[in-house]
């Protein structure tokens, strides 16, 4: 079990002033877990991510696995721990096949270099290198050199952002697994239909605060679903925000032209004006 505790961190901007980056999140989440991370561009995702993986140190409270602090023992914990950013973690200078034989040695791994080539499907780009790939390729073979190693713990800060449906597959197709092989997974991302399909928990954060923390089921028991809607009303196009009754209501009375669903990060912005 992995336990924030009071976690904080606070940075200093290029102005000297103290910038509130996280403040006081407390969850737990369990082996087999996978994690929906969601909230606003600046809202502390990436911070939670980069602590979680050791690479910041908190400003206050802790991060226990198995009631553990994880910075007591860094090297230990960081074998445990698979971090995938949307940038990518590789070597600009070699092949896609020699950045996957060099980080197999220094992950120490066994897995088989094949094996994963072919389930994230690069196995036709083995001699190119990074600079010559599409994002969607330089995320796959990011992707790939995670699975080098047998984390418990794996990271995905925005992994599948902007990609292409099939890379999007590949990424879902990987979570699942994860999940499925009992580890635990931090997800940041946009998509609902990837935190409908893939994901246990959610966690939105808020200016650096949490807002919620629970399952998929009782987040939308707290934030119902809605829908923007553009219909015809009197020769003219409206549009107009809808909870699913009323939109069922107006189904048969207007001439809808297009009906959206607000995402996730909409919804709870929606929710935050209403109160």
């Amino acid at each position: 079990m992995l336990k924030l505790i009071n976690l904080s961190k606070e940075f200093l901007d290029e102005n000297g002033q103290k910038k509130i980056a996280l403040k006081n999140i407390n969850a737990e989440f369990d082996y087999g877990n996978v994690v929906a991370v969601i909230g606003e561009n600046g809202s502390g995702k990436s911070t939670l991510l980069n602590i979680a993986a050791t690479f910041l140190k908190p400003s206050n409270g802790l991060v226990l696995l198995n009631e553990k602090n994880i910075f007591e023992d860094i090297k230990k914990y960081r074998e445990m721990v698979s971090y995938v950013s949307e940038k990518g973690t590789f070597i600009t200078e070699l092949s896609v096949e020699d950045n996957l034989i060099y980080f197999s040695k220094i992950f120490k791994s066994n897995a088989n270099i094949k094996d994963i080539l072919e389930r994230v499907g690069i196995t036709h780009i083995l001699k190119n290198k990074p600079s010559s790939l599409s994002k969607g390729q330089r995320q796959r073979l990011s992707l790939a050199i995670s699975m080098l190693k047998n984390p418990k713990i794996v990271l995905l800060d925005e992994p599948a952002e902007g990609l292409d449906v099939e890379t999007k597959e590949v990424v879902k197709s990987l979570v699942s697994e994860y999940k499925n092989t009992g580890k635990l997974v931090f997800y940041v991302t946009h998509d609902e239909d990837e935190i409908e399909d893939v994901c246990d928990k959610i966690l939105v954060l808020k200016s650096g605060e949490s807002l919620f923390c629970g399952s998929v089921e009782d987040f939308w028991r707290e934030y119902e679903k809605f829908y923007r809607v553009t219909y015809i009303f009197g020769g003219e196009k409206r549009t107009k925000i809808m909870n699913l009754q009323e939109l069922n209501k107006i189904s048969g009375q207007l001439n809808i032209v297009h009906v959206r669903n607000l995402g996730l990060r909409e919804i709870i912005n929606l929710d935050e004006k209403n109160n």
